[in-house]
């Protein structure tokens, strides 16, 4: 008995193990969770938001001391080292305290302190610029981060879309199947005709080929979806089930959209994506007062402690430090400064035109969001309407099929009419979806 009981546990255990887990049901948050894990445009403009802010530091470090050591060896010819001795040996004929001042082999040490006071305007540009570039990265992170997260939606609803749409074509293909069975049964009572029969035929032709499509657009659907949040295209991906409904949040939020003002709709300068654009005429600008500080005078503190030259590599002997300020002030430069004043200054005008051409089209885009999210709704409302009325009627004929007052044709008709609303519906909530998607894109602020 014993024996036998172990048997069945074992058997049972294999079973267990031989039955494939259920895939988890990936849920909209968890797609964009995956997708930002691993989507490598938004992780290459986080490490350009932190190369940006390691460069201002380094672009601040351009205004602060340089200190350096300088250490230096020399040999000179036989010739001059000959005349150095005979010369330091009649010196020090005269006076005994005299030192020699060349060697076979000289070494020579110094530290050596520049403070730059002011080049031109190059630290205040180097600076400003930098700050520039990080404000800049770090909006583009931000925008990178809104695009990945639309995509994514874009992707999710679009699949979940294929997926309710193969379900609904997957019913009326049964349903067709059922009418043409019912038109060959009565055909064949005379109660129907050979055009009814080829009709419900070419209606389950189409069917089948509608399904064919179907399932196509949902096998693509899922592999576009899998792409987008970093997945290998062939991973099978469970999707829940499209929820028809809408919520009142969503409902309002479209129709406080739709019933806005256009000058609200015209706001678009707290998105990071706009922001980013703006910050390029500043750049610009920047760069335009650094090729004018060419022509104005630099001015730098410097400081330089330095040991003897000596015949040894030790820090010995005499020591003597100088310090001053040098000023440098340009007189000619062959018209360079003047040619790069004259570049820098246009290409300040066409990043100009560039960034209101972009913040043209951003508008456009804005104006398009806010169109299509007024559409998607009332497309919903109508979708909704239909879907409820082709319910209704179902309801209507199937109490008349059993009354007797209707026959089977007619209760397949309006199940294949209620089909095709709810077809119509699943359409409508995906797009309102997507829409809702790109218009929280648009309309989105920068993090401060």
């Amino acid at each position: 008995m014993n024996r036998m009981v172990g048997v069945l546990v074992g058997i049972a255990l294999l079973l267990t193990l031989a039955v494939p887990a259920s895939a988890e049901v990936l849920t909209l948050d968890k797609a964009i969770e995956m997708a930002l894990e691993n989507n490598h445009a938004l992780r290459a403009a986080q490490y350009n938001a932190s190369a940006a802010n390691w460069g201002l530091g380094q672009a601040i470090s351009g205004w602060l001391p340089h200190v350096y050591f300088n250490s230096s060896w020399s040999r000179p010819d036989e010739d001059t080292l000959d005349e150095a001795d005979e010369y330091f040996e009649m010196m020090k004929a005269f006076d005994p305290s005299a030192k020699r001042t060349l060697w076979e082999d000289n070494y020579s040490s110094s530290i050596y302190l520049v403070q730059p006071i002011f080049n031109g305007g190059a630290e205040y540009v180097a600076i400003h610029s930098a700050a520039i570039n990080r404000e800049t990265a770090d909006l583009a992170a931000q925008d990178t981060y809104l695009q990945v997260a639309l995509e994514v939606k874009k992707a999710y609803y679009e699949a979940l879309k294929t997926k309710a749409l193969f379900r609904v074509v997957t019913e009326s293909l049964s349903l067709a199947r059922q009418s043409l069975e019912l038109a060959n049964a009565r055909r064949e009572v005379g109660q129907a005709t050979v055009s009814d029969v080829l009709r419900w035929e070419a209606e389950v032709a189409n069917a089948e080929g509608s399904l064919a499509e179907a399932d196509n657009a949902f096998a693509l659907a899922k592999m576009a979806l899998a792409q987008v949040i970093g997945e290998a295209v062939d991973r099978e991906i469970e999707l829940p089930e499209l929820d028809v409904s809408v919520s009142p949040e969503e409902m309002q939020q479209a129709e406080m959209a739709a019933t806005a003002d256009t000058e609200a709709q015209t706001q678009i300068g707290n998105h990071p994506a706009v922001q980013a654009q703006d910050n390029a005429v500043e750049l610009a600008r920047v760069s335009n007062l650094q090729s004018i500080g060419a022509l104005l005078p630099n001015v730098n503190f410097t400081y330089n402690y330095s040991w003897e030259t000596n015949d040894t590599m030790e820090l010995d002997g005499d020591t003597a430090w100088t310090m001053g300020i040098g000023v440098e002030i340009p007189l000619f430069q062959s018209f360079g400064a003047v040619s790069g004043i004259g570049s820098t200054c246009r290409q300040l005008h066409a990043t100009r035109m560039n960034v209101e051409s972009y913040r043209r089209t951003f508008l456009q885009r804005t104006f398009a969001a806010r169109l299509n999210l007024r559409a998607g709704r009332l497309r919903v409302l109508s979708a909704q309407k239909a879907t409820q009325s082709a319910e209704a009627n179902l309801h209507i004929v199937e109490s008349r099929e059993q009354l007797g007052m209707a026959n089977n044709l007619e209760l397949l008709d309006a199940q294949l009419a209620y089909k095709t609303a709810q077809s119509n519906l699943i359409s409508a909530i995906s797009d309102f979806k997507i829409a809702l998607a790109d218009w929280e894109y648009v309309t989105a602020a920068a993090d401060e």
